[in-house]
């Protein structure tokens, strides 16, 4: 009787044992180490605090060809019109008017190789200190869907010249628009996100973005006085365990 009671104690610890052996492997998939750095458990020192910026930027052409990434875009439609009124000896002799309406996509990008990049690790949080967003100038003006109008003063000539001018003003105006702070304000959280989807990009590719390793970004553009008060990503844990699972 002795005999039996300790035969079902070991095989109900043998039971444990194992249990608490997978679950230890499913989150500590590389062995019984310490969760942190990632870095060590690996043995490279590339994505130590010191070395994680050099290493992000010596990676850069290996995620893309291109020297500026683009992180936002603006589809927007703009209205112009200007007038032009005369008078002949205090008589009005009417005033001729044109207008433009023109869809307009605004791009707006970061320079990659860029001094302003800053990579630093809190925990497993992943602090980015991004260059400056710049707009990627002139605009995309659709002058296939291009809509002009003009109305002569009842004594005047026809505006054509009014017109033409304001046609040639046309890339300027809107270049200024594009860089104005109201308009990059509009698109600055869109571009924090863009940054941070390339940065995962990057991580995903040297296996960093996981539960033992990175598991939120946080991106603050140059001259921005302090960051977000948030991460711009988070590690989706349930999908990543329901992958695991599936695999």
């Amino acid at each position: 009787m002795v005999h039996n009671i300790l035969f079902v104690i070991l095989i109900a610890l043998l039971v444990l044992i194992l249990l608490a052996l997978r679950w230890w492997r499913r989150w500590n998939p590389l062995g019984f180490l310490p969760p942190w750095p990632l870095a060590k458990r690996r043995g490279d020192d590339r994505f130590t605090q010191e070395n994680i910026t050099d290493t992000f930027i010596s990676a850069i052409p290996t995620l893309t060809k291109e020297m500026n990434l683009e992180v936002a875009t603006s589809n927007q439609t703009e209205v112009f019109e200007r007038k032009d009124g005369r008078t002949f000896f205090g008589f009005d002799v009417g005033t001729n008017l044109v207008s433009i309406r023109v869809p307009v996509t605004y791009r707006y990008h970061i320079r990659l190789y860029d001094d302003s990049w800053k990579l630093e690790i809190e925990a497993s949080t992943l602090r980015v200190r991004s260059p400056e967003i710049e707009a990627s100038l002139p605009p995309a003006i659709h002058t296939d869907q291009l809509e002009q109008h003009s109305v002569r003063g009842w004594c005047r000539l026809p505006p054509t010249s009014l017109l033409e001018q304001l046609n040639r003003d046309l890339t300027p105006t809107l270049s200024h628009f594009a860089i104005h702070p109201r308009q990059v304000e509009l698109i600055r959280e869109t571009c924090r996100a863009g940054v941070a989807q390339f940065i995962r990009q990057w991580l995903e590719a040297e296996g960093r973005w996981s539960q033992d390793g990175f598991t939120a970004i946080v991106v603050q553009f140059t001259g921005e006085p302090t960051p977000p008060s948030q991460p711009v990503l988070h590690l989706d844990f349930q999908h990543q365990n329901n992958t695991q699972a599936a695999l």
